[in-house]
């Protein structure tokens, strides 16, 4: 990715490398004053995709024993079905808990 864009009325060119300090809007897009010119413009900014990889982690649900690979942790999940006795349990198990909650 180029730190630098010309500007579309001067075509000097802009050192890009702070103008992200500040955040994007929705549409990625942001104004910036030429440093030569002094005339504001809009800058476009599009991202490259990257690509890194890990294992996938399986663990045991605590309370049916199928391995899964998105479980339910007390503590990062709210709420958390107190009638649970266990701290890691698979959705199906935690769907089932919740709604016997939430009906009493």
């Amino acid at each position: 990715m180029s730190d630098t864009v010309d500007c579309p009325y001067c075509g000097h060119e802009n050192d890009m490398s702070h103008a992200l300090t500040d955040g994007l809007s929705s549409n990625n897009t942001f104004d910036h004053e030429c440093e030569e010119c002094e005339t504001e413009f809009e800058v476009y900014v599009e991202f490259e995709p990257s690509y890194t990889s890990s294992e996938i982690l399986y663990e045991p649900c605590q309370k049916c024993g199928s391995e899964e690979r998105d479980i339910y942790k007390k503590g990062r999940v709210f709420p958390f079905p107190e009638a649970l006795q266990h701290t890691k349990v698979c959705k199906k198990c935690y769907m089932e808990a919740i709604a016997a909650e939430y009906s009493k």
